[in-house]
């Protein structure tokens, strides 16, 4: 027993517009949801009601506290 190609049939017209129509929605549907903003991002911006914001000179226990910073020395000066 030999194989025998199926024979080439085009794609209707109608089937062409349908496929034209899934992928102009997917993309509609992919943009959407990838820039829509989700409730979730929008309350973890707000500050806390219970955390009160930082004093003139207040470094802890707050929002938007002092960190420390490790940096390096500085370097030793270069020689004449």
């Amino acid at each position: 027993m030999e194989f025998k190609p199926d024979p080439y049939r085009p794609v209707s017209r109608w089937r062409r517009l349908f496929i034209a129509a899934l992928a102009v929605a997917m993309a509609a549907f992919l943009t959407y949801s990838t820039t829509r903003k989700s409730g979730v991002v929008r309350n973890a911006v707000r500050h806390p009601a219970d955390v009160a914001t930082c004093a003139p000179g207040q470094t802890e226990g707050c929002v938007g506290s002092m960190t420390a910073v490790i940096a390096p020395p500085e370097p030793a000066a270069a020689s004449r």
